[in-house]
């Protein structure tokens, strides 16, 4: 895939806020900020064809009694949480 360089404002305070964030997570400002926007990307993009077929598959088969669901009650029941 290709890579596009766009030059971008930031008012200081918004540039202060990004730079202490990414050094907690020990990264560049750049690459943090690079991080940040492909992943913010990345949620908005559509699902992938695997994933949609997988959920198709789930819903037909909620549709035909096919999966059986349990309780979070359950769960923590079952697990002692």
């Amino acid at each position: 895939m290709g890579k596009t360089k766009k030059l971008i404002e930031l008012d200081d305070k918004a540039i202060k806020a990004l730079e202490k964030q990414a050094k907690l997570e020990k990264r560049s400002l750049k690459n943090y900020m690079e991080w940040l926007l492909e992943d913010t990307a990345q949620r908005y993009s559509e699902p992938s064809e695997e994933y949609k077929a997988m959920m198709d598959d789930m819903l037909e088969r909620m549709k035909n009694d096919e999966i059986n669901f349990i309780s979070v009650e359950e769960v923590r029941e079952k697990y002692g949480l």
